[in-house]
């Protein structure tokens, strides 16, 4: 059967140059197919490192799909990303916090499986990294906020509680090891990478917090030592992390 999506596949094989030249082309070639060409090569110029140029391509495809859906979260958590992975930091800082202010104000409907914990991970990392004592409170009090709902036992809520007191690292681990096991078997593996990027890099953000910096990096490097795991964007923040290190 004739591939229809062979750049997906590239991207999905984690490579994400060919991804990007094979995106390109389907842009060129099917453009009826915009939007998610569009998608997927913002996804592999961030996979490729080439955060800059994909900024402008994630707040395109942002507009769009904020424009055609209320409630949806567009592309910022993203954006946010490629910003602090270019230095711009504060910029970053500033988008994460509103998306954050939009979950908890019910102007985002459209989370992850946890009700929007992602974004208070991030909020919560870019804060006590900027030293931001503003936005930490704001980022453990959303997930305070989120931690008193059902939806947190779905990942990556596991990760918000740890980072709250409510799970011990032994805990979390043993979850995100049981929760892959329900998946079907040829995606166990790639699910339990991304609940432990989520945890790994809450577990870094808390020792930071704690003040114990050799330790934060050491949680950062463990997150970032996992394969991308494509769409944990924390993973990114972990890398440059790591980066900062070596």
């Amino acid at each position: 059967m004739k591939n229809v999506n062979p750049a997906w596949d590239l991207y999905t094989a984690q490579r994400f140059e060919e991804a990007v030249a094979a995106y390109r082309k389907q842009l060129q070639e099917d453009p009826q197919e915009k939007w998610s060409n569009l998608a997927g090569l913002a996804g592999s110029l961030m996979g490729a490192g080439q955060y800059a140029e994909a900024i402008p391509l994630l707040e395109e495809v942002s507009t769009h799909r904020t424009t055609r859906l209320a409630g949806s979260a567009g592309r910022r958590e993203q954006i946010s990303v490629c910003h602090w992975m270019i230095g711009d930091r504060q910029n970053a800082l500033d988008i994460i916090r509103q998306l954050v202010l939009d979950v908890r104000d019910g102007k985002v409907t459209f989370t992850d499986f946890a009700g929007g914990v992602s974004q208070g991970l991030i909020l919560c990392y870019m804060g006590i990294t900027l030293q931001s004592v503003a936005d930490v409170d704001l980022a453990m009090n959303y997930l305070k906020t989120l931690a008193s709902r059902p939806r947190i036992q779905n990942w990556p809520g596991p990760a918000a509680l740890f980072l709250l007191g409510g799970l011990t690292f032994g805990q979390a681990m043993k979850n995100a090891a049981d929760e892959a096991q329900t998946k079907p078997e040829v995606d166990q593996d790639g699910w339990k990478r991304r609940y432990l990027a989520a945890l790994f890099f809450a577990a870094g953000t808390e020792r930071r917090m704690a003040g114990d910096e050799q330790g934060a990096k050491m949680f950062f490097g463990e997150c970032a030592s996992l394969t991308n795991p494509l769409v944990e964007y924390e993973w990114y923040l972990a890398k440059s992390e790591a980066s900062a290190s070596s």
